[in-house]
């Protein structure tokens, strides 16, 4: 099965900057600390997911209440979730942490998650066909929700960074649409199921049974 599935309006992520520019999602260099620019790729896919959710799903709009169409905006909405999905020493390099840290983000936000999680293995020959961890993008995207996604080894797809989290917008089959670093970018995911020496991950905020 060829699996196609894409958000219904992308135009949520697009974020106003300095003189007129826009970036399609944010950029962890926004943060003002060293630190956190230099490990906050997982609070800032969060950051992302949770302002799209606030706007395609009114239910969800205590995620991020207020108007984040700015960069100045969006940095403290990336701020605030920071507090919450906070990277430890070797950054946010556990999938698991990014659920249990969604979750407890959006409680103190009066909203119940449960995010779902298709994990990785590092051993290739453990993990399951590369269809399964497309069904499972397919799925999170068909019905709106961004998807994390951590890649601790980029293994033959050059136009991902190691160790890093995007986050997945759109998906043509062994085509990827990542939002990274405020820009746009089309990689092939099935190149990196295939190929990727580490662990890894995929991260859907809205798990299936919500």
């Amino acid at each position: 099965m060829d699996y196609r599935a894409c958000l219904s309006r992308p135009e949520l992520l697009d974020i106003r900057g300095p003189g007129g520019t826009v970036t399609r999602g944010a950029d962890q260099e926004w943060y003002p600390d060293p630190w956190q620019r230099l490990a906050g790729c997982g609070p800032t896919a969060a950051a992302v997911i949770f302002a799209y959710l606030a706007r395609a799903y009114p239910e969800l709009s205590p995620l991020c209440p207020e108007h984040v169409e700015t960069r100045a905006d969006f940095t403290a909405h990336m701020e605030r979730v920071w507090k919450y999905v906070t990277p430890v020493f070797h950054g946010l390099n556990d999938p698991n942490l990014m659920v249990t840290a969604m979750a407890a983000y959006a409680a103190d936000r009066g909203v119940a998650l449960s995010p779902a999680l298709f994990a990785v293995p590092a051993a290739r020959t453990r993990r399951p066909p590369y269809e399964q961890a497309a069904a499972f993008v397919a799925d999170s995207l068909g019905r709106d929700c961004p998807v994390a996604f951590l890649n601790l080894h980029n293994g033959l797809e050059k136009r991902l960074d190691w160790w890093h989290w995007v986050t997945i917008a759109a998906l043509d089959g062994d085509r990827a649409a990542i939002l990274d670093s405020g820009a746009e970018l089309e990689i092939d995911l099935r190149l990196w199921y295939e190929t990727s020496k580490k662990r890894g991950g995929f991260v859907a905020a809205l798990g299936a049974a919500s």
